[in-house]
């Protein structure tokens, strides 16, 4: 894969650690932990997998944020309307997510 499909196919796996971490904080439905931490767990090993094919510099790092938050957003609104969370927090795990997987 190119580097813009790897930055596209980053930002996606990290959006959706994002998505499934929030949704793992918030959600009303306890029998989905399980679920929500397994699925934390595939896209963070799909995420590191990927981080390692290029080396990064701030402007894809940007963009590998941008896209991350996006694909956030997009899922949280399009799947998951009902959960009510401050933005502002997933705005910060975005960004510690992205610093974990990019070490």
């Amino acid at each position: 894969m190119g580097k813009k499909s790897v930055i596209k196919s980053l930002g996606s796996s990290l959006g959706n650690i994002v998505l499934h971490k929030i949704l793992e904080k918030y959600t009303c439905k306890p029998e989905s932990l399980h679920h929500l931490k397994s699925e934390i767990t595939a896209y963070s090993e799909n995420a590191s997998d990927l981080a390692v094919e290029f080396n990064w510099n701030d402007s894809d790092i940007e963009e590998i944020r941008l896209e991350a938050f996006a694909n956030f957003k997009r899922n949280i609104e399009k799947y998951y309307p009902d959960v009510k969370f401050p933005i502002a927090e997933a705005e910060k795990l975005v960004e510690k997510t992205l610093n974990e997987i990019l070490e």
